[in-house]
């Protein structure tokens, strides 16, 4: 276990900003996707915007940002919607923490 741990950890260190960034972004993406969360880009490059299957207004969806690895909802979003925020959020998090030891 130890092995690969150091594996791991070599791997990162031989990263570039720009790579470490795009891994966060893949595994908030498919950690959203696990929640049931569909993915739509604006193509900004900024954020993406995660929503369920019969999404029917902005009030319904989370933004995430690209660059910053945090997400935002509407204040009178659901209780739902807000709980998964925090969820991917507590996630992206951990990601940041992870690719920063």
């Amino acid at each position: 276990m130890l092995v690969v741990y150091l594996a791991i950890i070599k791997n990162i260190n031989n990263m570039t900003k720009t790579e470490i960034k795009k891994a966060i972004n893949k595994a908030v993406y498919q950690y959203a996707e696990s929640l049931g969360y569909q993915m739509s880009d604006d193509n900004d490059g900024s954020y993406v915007t995660f929503t369920k299957g019969g999404y029917s207004s902005p009030d319904e969806s989370i933004d995430y940002s690209r660059s910053n690895h945090d997400v935002c909802v509407l204040n009178w979003a659901s209780d739902e919607i807000k709980a998964d925020a925090e969820k991917i959020d507590a996630f992206a998090l951990e990601q940041v923490l992870k690719y920063k030891a």
